[in-house]
């Protein structure tokens, strides 16, 4: 059932009056923002950001990295396999490169070494480097590797920081580094991933020296911060408001990201948060996934066109495999849940369940099901796994509550990665479900707390004109400033259109109503229903695109996202 969004009438009194277009103002108002704050919210103009030697450590991380810069020394970078994990460490690379520093990454991988500062990767580094470097820099890791940064510190490396996001355990946070840049430790900061803290990294580099051009960097963070889910606001929505554009795209160091770019089919005077997380980062992520992410740090840094072109080929392959070997999971996974019991969380696993891609099928299942889910595989006689959440429940705090299930487990609120003890295998599913309804026990979500929208409309107002003004608070984020979603009553679907093909479905349709039809199609791939649906009365509910105008898919224009669909 979905439910019209509330909204505080004094305040969009206060907006109207102050100038504020009428739509504009409905939305504003119902996302609790003050017509003082409204402009400014609007604008998240890049010279608002906070000064960068707020964030935790990181006036001391700028000045060490300076210190060996002037001196001309060695960095090392360890990173992770994941998209926010490889940007900053490409982010890093880069960096580097203005200081014409002599750089080493090495980014472990899903498969051989596992996530973080392990023994595994720990030995892997060693051996990958020629001389020991004066400063290692481990980014989207290290939050919790206190003992792990004493085994560095015995080979010799001169200084360490760490730029990590990731929720540190009491007793393990490794303070001993000589820098730990994380938001966790900052006061006022709001959540950041690694990319976004890197991003303050070298704005505080910046603040030393006038050597580094932090809009090199922005898209960068931008995209990070969009790939990890981070809440886009505060900084984050500033960095992503603008890291997105043009001008700052045009600013990026390598051709790489074009590249990937031109071969995902996007333009970049018009790349979107729904272009981010829905077709660059599945990509990066693909890599890392199935093989190894050396291949997309790789097309990052290159220089020339036609090489990274080459590579860009390369990494759409590695998606589309990865989208056959998820495809196939997933249906499984959903067979097993449909014939159990999981009334409040869902566990499920497989024996040859490729690990590389247990996370997204359990978004996936989180999100259908509505509850959350880990989904767990097997490699070398170990169960690995992911999880991911719903409803804002926290997913680590479930973890918490049922630890002898697992010989390790970690992550944050929305997703986690678990190794399953062999001998809890039978009653895992069990054990998490149990544990899963003792947290909504103390959390009660109350009802139906996603099926929001926002105004119903009739036809002739979904135009492209109101999709500017509704755009005009982009970027989205789910926690205080959700993407805008409407409501169509009692339409008709006409010129329904539905392709299936191995791993994606798409439903194409036009609607109209007492003679009126709105010339731009609605879309979805998600369908829960074909071409059937051709004649039959709706009610709609969708979104707006982010952009009015896509250079690079001339021939489709203006299109409409389904979110659901009531037939009538």
């Amino acid at each position: 059932m979905w439910v019209q969004r509330t909204y505080s009438s004094k305040k969009e009194a206060n907006l109207l009056e102050a100038g504020t277009p009428k739509m504009l103002a409905r939305l504003l108002a119902q996302r609790d923002i003050d017509e003082k704050d409204a402009e400014s919210f609007i604008a998240s103009e890049y010279q608002n950001l906070s000064h960068p030697h707020e964030l935790h450590d990181v006036e001391k991380a700028s000045r060490i990295f300076c210190d060996v810069a002037l001196d001309k020394g060695t960095v090392a970078i360890i990173g992770d396999y994941d998209c926010d994990g490889i940007v900053s460490s490409t982010m890093l690379k880069e960096l580097c490169n203005v200081f014409e520093l002599k750089c080493n990454v090495f980014l472990p991988s899903r498969l051989e070494h596992g996530y973080g500062l392990n023994e595994k990767t720990i030995a892997a580094f060693s051996e990958s480097i020629d001389v020991v470097p004066d400063l290692l820099i481990v980014t989207d890791c290290g939050m919790n590797s206190r003992k792990e940064i004493e085994q560095l510190r015995d080979m010799g490396i001169g200084k360490i920081i760490i730029i990590d996001h990731h929720t540190g355990e009491e007793g393990s946070i490794a303070t001993n580094a000589d820098a730990l840049v994380t938001w966790h430790l900052s006061d006022g900061f709001n959540e950041m991933c690694a990319c976004g803290e890197v991003f303050q990294f070298i704005r505080g580099i910046r603040w030393i020296t006038k050597r580094v051009d932090p809009i090199e960097f922005l898209t960068y963070a931008a995209i990070g911060t969009v790939a990890d889910v981070s809440p886009v606001i505060g900084d984050n929505r500033i960095i992503v408001r603008n890291g997105l554009t043009e001008y700052a795209i045009n600013h990026v160091l390598g051709a790489g990201l074009n590249a990937l770019l031109k071969q995902s089919k996007i333009h970049p005077t018009a790349l979107t948060q729904e272009d981010v997380g829905f077709r660059i980062a599945p990509r990066i992520n693909a890599v890392g996934r199935m093989y190894h992410p050396d291949i997309v740090h790789g097309l990052l840094v290159e220089r020339d066109v036609q090489s990274a072109e080459k590579l860009a080929d390369y990494i759409i392959s590695y998606n589309t495999e990865r989208k056959q070997v998820q495809s196939k999971i997933e249906e499984e996974a959903r067979d097993i849940v449909d014939s159990e019991q999981f009334s409040h969380g869902i566990l499920v696993y497989g024996k040859d369940w490729h690990i590389g891609v247990v996370g997204i099928v359990a978004a996936r299942l989180a999100d259908t099901y509505d509850k959350p889910a880990l989904v767990i595989g097997y490699r070398d006689g170990i169960w690995k796994g992911s999880g991911r959440t719903a409803h804002g429940i926290n997913l680590k705090e479930i973890l918490d509550l049922c630890p002898e299930l697992f010989e390790g487990y970690g992550g944050h609120a929305g997703a986690v990665g678990v190794t399953l003890k062999d001998d809890c295998l039978s009653k895992a599913p069990r054990i998490f479900n149990e544990a899963c309804k003792q947290y909504l026990k103390g959390h009660p979500l109350g009802d139906n707390p996603d099926n929001l929208f926002d105004a119903t409309l009739k036809l002739k107002a979904v135009t492209p004109d109101v999709c500017k003004t509704i755009l005009q608070l982009y970027p989205f984020c789910n926690a205080n400033n959700p993407e805008p979603l409407f409501q169509l009553k009692d339409v008709n679907v006409v010129e329904a259109n539905f392709i299936e093909k191995d791993t994606w479905r798409l439903l194409k349709f036009y609607v109209e109503k007492d003679g009126v039809k709105i010339p731009h199609y609605f879309k979805t791939f998600a369908p829960p229903c074909g071409a059937e649906i051709e004649g039959r009365k709706a009610n709609v509910i969708f979104s707006f695109p982010q952009k009015t105008k896509d250079p690079a898919n001339r021939f489709f224009g203006f299109e409409l996202n389904v979110v659901d669909i009531d037939l009538i």
